[in-house]
């Protein structure tokens, strides 16, 4: 019964020191990932980083108290067992066993190799010291339960090792990976902005009538978007505040509003009631896609207005879609352009392949004098009936 106190003892203090360590290093990490101004670093996201902090739960207390208890647990079977001791012992080799393996897993986190050797040889030895000095003797150690016991100590705690590095390997690769992935999406998303906004307005530079204060005042503004999302984007990693659907629609209309192109902007009831399911990723993948459209109409199309309609509709299976559509009235995409499809229209091509990539797309319908640019995303599906269509300004 002392012998039982003593292992749930060990057992329980052993979690806990576990636990607190856990802790301590999860309050660790969120401080040194924290700015001086206590804002988050965006670039140093668990994604990102996955092994920026060692681990460190299973130190040198934890192996020492669990080890050392695992030979002392082994000794006292000399004084509390009878004869038949190598078959008495079997509850307890399991627990043996599991303090070989949680050191053998701290061998792989960095804890030094000589303890996981030190210990299984300590505590193979105790075991065969406690076998033989039992009725049987020494002759105890032929039998074949014993030695499974014996060789056991010394297999288990390699494999272990082995495998826990093999996995802390493969965590490591799955790091890299998400973090080569993060950059990529990263690339992506400077790529657009820089044809989408900062590139509009370089081009605007040359257009530009400097006798008329309007295009002045006009590109100005432009200017100061372009700089203000630049320097969101390096200090959070986004270009512009995360909002709902709803907003990212009128804050497009507003931009436009600054290049000279004015949108009336369309909203169905349906989009209103369904805007909530609209993921933040979502919606900053089609405001850059709509940007890219309300662009072209400024500065393709030959007009100064522009409809925006947006509205939920479904696919061929049922699922929800939410579409963008953008019309004028303006010249149009010329032929030989349409002939080649979205993915040859330079300012367009990217954005296509985006909405593709999450189930989306983007198609252009265009002759003189008419064109429209359609947006489609899926959403999260909901069990509540959608309101009946109407349209709100």
């Amino acid at each position: 019964m002392l012998l039982l106190i003593a292992v749930v003892a060990e057992s329980v203090w052993f979690v806990g020191h576990i636990s607190r360590n856990h802790r301590r290093v999860i309050a660790d990490d969120t401080e040194r990932r924290e700015g001086a101004g206590g804002r988050p670093d965006p670039q140093d996201t668990p994604r990102a980083t996955p092994q920026a902090t060692p681990p460190t739960t299973y130190d040198g207390l934890a192996a020492g108290v669990e080890l050392c208890s695992a030979v002392a647990f082994l000794w006292a079977c000399a004084l509390v067992l009878g004869s038949h001791r190598s078959q008495d012992m079997a509850p307890l080799l399991v627990l043996t066993t599991e303090q070989i393996s949680a050191a053998g897993i701290g061998s792989a986190l960095g804890q030094p190799r000589r303890v996981l050797i030190v210990a299984t040889c300590a505590i193979a030895a105790s075991y065969a010291a406690v076998i033989a000095l039992g009725d049987g003797g020494p002759q105890a150690l032929a039998h074949s339960d014993v030695l499974i016991g014996l060789t056991g100590y010394g297999a288990l705690a390699y494999l272990i090792r082995r495998g826990a590095k093999f996995l802390l390997q493969l965590a490591a690769d799955l790091g890299d990976m998400s973090l080569q992935l993060h950059e990529q999406e990263q690339r992506k998303l400077l790529a657009i902005e820089l044809h989408n906004h900062l590139g509009h307005t370089l081009n605007a530079f040359q257009r530009i009538d400097a006798s008329d204060p309007e295009q002045i005042d006009s590109l100005r503004k432009s200017a100061v978007v372009a700089r203000e999302r630049l320097a969101t984007f390096i200090g959070t990693g986004r270009f512009s505040e995360s909002v709902p659907l709803i907003g990212m629609v009128h804050r497009q209309v507003a931009l436009a509003t600054n290049d000279t192109l004015t949108v009336e902007p369309i909203v169905t009831e349906r989009v209103v009631g369904a805007a909530a399911r609209v993921l933040p990723s979502q919606v900053e993948l089609l405001e850059a896609a709509l940007r890219a459209a309300l662009i072209n109409v400024e500065r393709s199309a030959g007009v100064h207005d522009a409809v925006l309609h947006v509205d939920l509709v479904e696919d061929a299976d049922g699922a929800g879609l939410v579409e963008l559509v953008v019309t004028d009235e303006g010249v149009g995409f010329p032929p030989e352009v349409l002939a080649r499809g979205v993915g040859a229209m330079r300012s367009l091509a990217l954005h296509d392949r985006l909405l593709r990539e999450r189930g989306g797309a983007l198609r252009v319908r265009s002759v003189a004098g008419f064109t429209q640019v359609t947006l489609t995303l899926p959403i999260q599906r909901d069990s509540t009936t959608e309101p009946s269509q109407g349209g709100v300004g």
